[in-house]
């Protein structure tokens, strides 16, 4: 499926005030929270499960034990405009695979659910300008990404790459590993690291939104892949 996406300048509301709190712990809302919006209930479910994790120091140490599991080893060489490119996902990718996985664990019941925390989400006001640009217009690429992905969803960091003119670079020299046996083992075991990862903080289940599973189901594909691509795409 196709999402519409609901962006940080159309919040309004319930969901512009998780939008704020979204961006106080990153330069920009990730497209899993922008799909989510147009469900402005299940928004609110996953962010309290996401925000509980963003902000327990032992997610950060997850996070970076995924960070450091998913770099491949390419031959590949990025330019410094890739770099600088996927530098904000490279630094956000491992803590929201974390997120995602926890989420996917509380939907599918592994996560015994728990009562959710007060939301304390700040009123809503206008966001401020993301400093991460994205074409959301289609590019010759995106129809590649979604075959290779085997999802409808082209994530938001080669909307990025593709925005600064530099995705063709980028998926040329990354793009094919997914198509590989070692692209397959690292993506797998990028996605069972984070199922163990995720099982770690039981006490973090409070998303039970059935409504949102297909949504969910796609960025958990999505996710591995994109953290593995990041890796690649701010290696020195």
């Amino acid at each position: 499926m196709r999402y519409d996406l609901l962006h940080e300048e159309q919040a309004e509301g319930l969901v512009q005030a998780v939008f704020q709190d979204v961006r106080a712990r990153m330069p920009f809302v990730p497209a899993i929270f922008k799909a989510l919006a147009r469900k402005p209930g299940a928004l609110e479910q996953a962010w309290l499960q996401a925000r509980a994790l963003y902000d327990d120091p032992r997610a950060v140490e997850a996070a970076s034990r995924l960070a450091a599991l998913a770099r491949p080893e390419l031959p590949y060489r990025p330019s410094p405009a890739v770099r600088d490119a996927a530098a904000p996902f490279a630094a956000e990718l491992p803590s929201l695979l974390l997120v995602v996985t926890s989420l996917g664990l509380s939907l599918d019941g592994v996560l015994s659910l728990r009562p959710p925390p007060s939301s304390r989400l700040p009123a809503p006001a206008p966001l401020p300008p993301t400093p991460v640009p994205e074409l959301r217009d289609e590019h010759p690429l995106y129809a590649a990404i979604r075959g290779a992905y085997g999802t409808e969803h082209v994530p938001s960091l080669y909307k990025a790459l593709a925005a600064d003119g530099v995705l063709e670079e980028a998926w040329g020299g990354i793009g094919p590993y997914f198509a590989t046996p070692e692209g397959d083992r690292l993506v797998a075991a990028v996605e069972a690291a984070a199922d163990r990862e995720a099982r770690g903080f039981p006490e973090y289940a409070f998303f039970a939104a059935e409504e949102a599973r297909s949504v969910l189901a796609q960025f958990r594909i999505a996710l591995p892949r994109n953290l593995v691509f990041a890796a690649a795409a701010t290696a020195c």
